[in-house]
C-alpha cells in the first residue's frame, strides 16, 4: 500500500491512501515529494481531502484521557528520531510532519477529538511510545478568525534544547496566492515577531529557537504574506487567524 504505482486505476487509490493518512515510510515520503512536484497529483489528492471532509465532520468530540498531549509529544520525537530528518521541507522554515498529523489537520476535528484521534493511529500504527528524554510543559490552542471558525490547531513543546511548534490547518482558506505566516504577539504593544511561513493545507513542524516564546497566555496571530513570508519583519497582509497557547 506504501509503494508508488504507475497504473492509471491505482492513481486514484494512491491519492486517496495518502489523503486518509495510509501511506507510511518511504511511500508517504514519496507521494509527499510527488506533491509537490505534479499538479494533476496534488489536485486529486485535494479532490478526495474534499471527498472525506463530511465524514469526519460527523465525529463528536469526545474529552481525551489524561496525559494524551505528552503522549503525543513523545511520538513526534521518536518519529523524528526513526527518520523524520529526510522529509520534504513545506516552507521555508518548517517541515512536513506524519500521515497521522495529515489526517487529523484535514479532519475538521475539534482539540479534543483531534488529540483522541492521534493516541488511537499512534498506538494501532506506530507501536509503543518511547519515553521521552525529559518532561517538559506542553501547550496548545487554536487560532480562529473573527467569526470564531477554527483556521489551524497548534501544539508547542520542548525538545533537545528549544521548542518545536506543530501547526495543523483545520480548515481551507482563500488566500489569494499568498501564503500564512505565524507571529508572536508580545504584549504592551511591542512589534510582533514571525515564528515561521505555514502551509495551507499541510501540518508542518517550525522549530522555535527561543523557548522564551511559549509560555501560558502567549499570543499567536496568522497573516497572509507573499511566498516565502513578509519582506519587512512585521506582518503586511491581512490577519486570518489569532489565538493564545493555554498549558495542558
Amino acid at each position: 500500500m506504501s509503494d508508488l504505482r504507475s497504473e492509471e486505476g491505482d492513481e486514484a487509490d494512491l491519492a486517496a491512501e495518502h489523503a486518509i493518512g495510509l501511506l507510511d515510510g518511504a511511500g508517504r515520503r514519496a507521494a509527499e515529494r510527488r506533491i509537490d512536484r505534479d499538479a494533476g497529483f496534488a489536485a486529486d489528492v485535494d479532490a478526495w481531502n474534499q471527498r472525506f471532509a463530511p465524514l469526519y465532520d460527523t465525529i463528536d468530540p469526545v474529552e481525551p484521557p489524561s496525559g494524551i498531549w505528552p503522549r503525543i509529544a513523545e511520538e513526534i520525537v521518536r518519529m523524528r528520531r526513526l527518520g523524520r530528518a529526510d522529509a520534504p521541507a513545506a516552507g521555508p522554515t518548517g517541515r512536513r510532519v506524519s500521515g497521522i498529523w495529515q489526517w487529523i489537520g484535514l479532519s475538521g476535528m475539534g482539540l479534543a477529538a483531534a488529540s483522541l484521534a492521534a493516541l488511537i493511529l499512534v498506538t494501532a500504527n506506530l507501536g509503543p511510545v518511547v519515553e521521552a528524554e525529559r518532561q517538559e510543559t506542553i501547550l496548545a490552542g487554536t487560532l480562529a478568525n473573527d467569526q470564531g471558525e477554527p483556521l489551524f490547531t497548534v501544539v508547542f513543546y520542548h525538545e533537545e534544547g528549544h521548542d518545536v511548534a506543530t501547526l495543523i490547518p483545520v480548515a481551507r482558506q482563500d488566500d489569494g496566492g499568498r501564503v500564512p505566516e505565524l507571529w508572536l504577539v508580545p504584549p504592551g504593544g511591542a512589534a510582533p515577531r514571525s515564528l515561521g511561513v505555514l502551509h495551507a493545507s499541510q501540518p508542518i513542524l517550525l522549530d522555535i529557537a527561543d523557548r522564551a516564546v511559549a509560555t501560558p497566555d502567549t499570543a499567536l496571530a496568522i497573516s497572509l504574506e507573499p511566498p516565502g513570508g513578509s519582506p519587512t519583519g512585521l506582518p503586511t497582509g491581512p490577519v486570518v487567524a489569532h489565538g493564545a497557547l493555554e498549558m495542558l
